[in-house]
């Protein structure tokens, strides 16, 4: 039997708003949103547009943007890199990250996404909750 998905639903993680401005999070203050925090349906996106934005503003600590997890999320929903980056770059809130996904992510790929992070993943995601501090 399939061991639980464990998703972290939240307004508020880490100190950031689920409707965050497009400034960028500081990586030196806070860790970003965790990747079971759902934005929009999507496990992982919160967590990537935080870490690109703060790449994109210098703020990224010893954060990787586009680490494999990252690329695997991505590559699953069948986004591009570039287009992911240029929507950040055009200051794309959360909202508007959102609705980019559900015009251009069919649902099987949305569901093949979440499988790759909150399944495939899911060790890593226990190891990143535990170094920040992110409680069940």
């Amino acid at each position: 039997m399939a061991k639980p998905i464990r998703i972290v639903e939240r307004s508020r993680a880490n100190g950031y708003n689920a409707r965050m401005n497009v400034s960028a999070p500081d990586f030196t203050k806070a860790p970003p949103r965790p990747g079971r925090q759902l934005l929009g349906g999507y496990a992982w996106l919160a967590r990537l547009a935080d870490k690109v934005r703060a790449q994109h503003a210098g703020t990224e600590a010893d954060y990787v943007a586009y680490c494999p997890l990252s690329m695997g999320f991505l590559d699953a929903a069948g986004v591009s890199r570039g287009d992911f980056d240029q929507l950040v770059r055009n200051g794309e809130t959360d909202d508007e990250l959102v609705r980019f996904f559900d015009a251009h992510v069919p649902a099987e790929r949305r569901d093949a996404a979440n499988r790759f992070v909150l399944e495939e993943m899911a060790s890593h995601l226990d190891e990143q909750d535990a170094e920040e501090g992110v409680r069940a």
